[in-house]
């Protein structure tokens, strides 16, 4: 389980690794610090940019230790940055990208499995993830996919951590979304359809239409219109997907998912 707050000050050696619209990465001497994003003479969105630090924290502490969820070290004693397990392969997407030639079928089999098997956990908790996508998943050492970013998540109500409900805030890439009025809360639903989008990724190399533009794809997902996955490895779980045949990642691993884990390593 991610350890309590901790009262350590970031090390006098850091590298800024990414800059995000909330939050700022730094790789550290042996791990990952995100911390919220300070933006200048705009205290209103260094202040919301904070209160999605401390989402990300406390989520982390809901979802403790478990093998499909990048690893919490510690966090501040304001939940003002989080720790996390440095993983040096990176994230799923860029090393599929980088080494399709030298990735396996058994390779992606074992990450799907991984990648629903994630989704069903956080959901378990009770956990909206709200921004799917190949690259939320990072490899640790056994290149084992963990699923990661959660600023922008919501989460029902935890009353034994003393935790209210939080309303998700993220919103998809258009290849990822699930037609709908964008105002409306992220749900489970949202979430399978861009898990089956990051599916397709996984195995087609892609995103969904990648040469459309976002108000083509957009028409097309109104019309229930899908690229073509008939030939692609876990192609029915992905259609079933964005088709909204499924209830619960869990009905992904209990019923069509058997199969991928019979097929996994």
């Amino acid at each position: 389980m991610c350890p309590g707050l901790s009262k350590s000050s970031r090390p006098s050696q850091d590298e800024l690794i990414m800059v995000g619209i909330r939050s700022n990465t730094y790789l550290m001497q042996n791990f990952v610090r995100k911390e919220h994003r300070i933006v200048a003479d705009d205290d209103y969105t260094t202040e919301q940019n904070m209160q999605s630090c401390r989402n990300e924290a406390n989520i982390y502490y809901i979802l403790g230790e478990h093998p499909r969820v990048a690893k919490c070290l510690s966090m501040g004693p304001d939940k003002d940055y989080v720790d996390l397990e440095y993983y040096p392969n990176g994230n799923l997407k860029r090393y599929v990208d980088s080494n399709r030639a030298q990735i396996t079928e058994a390779d992606l089999k074992r990450w799907a499995h991984q990648m629903i098997e994630s989704v069903a956990y956080i959901h378990s908790k009770g956990i909206i993830h709200s921004d799917i996508r190949l690259d939320q998943w990072l490899l640790d050492d056994a290149f084992n996919a963990r699923i990661c970013d959660f600023n922008a998540s919501g989460f029902d109500a935890q009353p034994d951590l003393g935790l209210e409900m939080r309303r998700p805030g993220g919103l998809e890439s258009s290849s990822h979304f699930l037609p709908r009025d964008p105002d409306t809360d992220n749900t489970v639903q949202t979430d399978l359809f861009a898990l089956g989008s990051s599916l397709y990724e996984l195995v087609a190399g892609r995103r969904p239409y990648e040469e459309l533009s976002d108000e083509s794809i957009e028409l097309l997902f109104e019309k229930k219109t899908f690229p073509d996955t008939e030939t692609l490895l876990f192609g029915h779980i992905i259609s079933d997907c964005w088709k909204q045949k499924f209830h619960s990642a869990e009905e992904i691993l209990g019923s069509t998912g058997s199969e991928v884990a019979r097929r996994a390593v």
